[in-house]
């Protein structure tokens, strides 16, 4: 298949979009990108030379405010994951001796 044919991504959020649309998926590849980081490329084919249409679609569309959305929730229940690790490795701390530090707990005897 010539490579006008194809159509070339790196984003992965696109690909089911592509797929769901009626592009082929064939192959990944991988390349060196920006500061010689690799970066990998999804190829579907594309025999009618819809793809940059779809990925402008997909764009503009609900999907991608959905997905936008979602990470967002997903990294807020990151956050908050994190802020109850801390809190639990500074309660451990307070009931180990080495750490102990009774001024801090308002221990003032």
């Amino acid at each position: 298949m010539t490579k006008d044919k194809e159509y070339r991504t790196d984003n992965l959020a696109l690909c089911p979009f592509l797929i769901l649309n009626g592009l082929k998926y064939l192959r990944a590849t991988i390349a060196l990108g920006k500061n010689d980081r690799p970066v990998v490329s999804f190829i579907f084919e594309d025999k009618l030379g819809m793809g940059r249409d779809l990925e402008l679609q997909y764009t503009r569309s609900d999907f991608k405010e959905y997905r936008d959305l979602f990470f967002f929730f997903r990294n807020e229940i990151e956050k908050i994951k994190k802020k109850m690790e801390k809190i639990a490795r500074e309660e451990a701390r307070a009931k180990d001796d080495k750490y102990y530090d009774p001024k801090k707990d308002g221990d003032n005897e």
